[in-house]
């Protein structure tokens, strides 16, 4: 056995003082080391952190995704055409398809397959007042127009 800067070290042949070898490998589970823990792996702490969580939560494997594109398509017509309701073919193309696309997510929300009813019935409603307004504006521009050439 050799002294060093460090205390005592083992001998060249991995042989202890008491002239047994080191224990490795399955045999060395009841291995007691005189300092204290077992000197095998599962006596080191593990490294690093555990893996983060998954974000959300998972689809169940045979149910479809919800397809939440024809009342979000009718809610953001509805709004556009709410804007340009004063346009005469722009805002009643807009208000109509805003009208059809909102009934048709209301339709696919009420049989489970979306999940955005308010989006669907928000655009519905705004589709018919843009097209209600539109309709009026011109009303009264031609009958304006019409007084003012009688």
């Amino acid at each position: 056995m050799t002294s060093g800067p460090y205390g005592d070290s083992q001998p060249p042949g991995g042989v202890p003082t008491g002239g047994q070898p080191f224990p490795t490998g399955p045999a060395s589970a009841g291995y007691q080391n005189p300092y204290g823990g077992n000197p095998g792996p599962a006596s080191y702490p593990q490294a690093g952190y555990p893996p983060p969580p998954g974000y959300g939560y998972p689809v169940a494997p045979g149910y479809p995704q919800p397809r939440n594109g024809m009342g979000t398509a009718g809610l953001v017509l509805g709004i556009i055409g709410l804007v340009f309701c004063w346009v005469s073919w722009v805002g009643w193309v807009l208000n109509i398809l805003a009208i059809i696309f909102g009934g048709v997510g209301i339709s696919r929300a009420n049989q489970g397959h979306a999940t955005n009813r308010g989006s669907a019935v928000a655009g519905l409603v705004l589709g018919l007042i843009g097209l209600i307004l539109g309709v009026l504006l011109w009303v009264v521009i031609g009958v304006a127009v019409f007084k003012s050439r009688v």
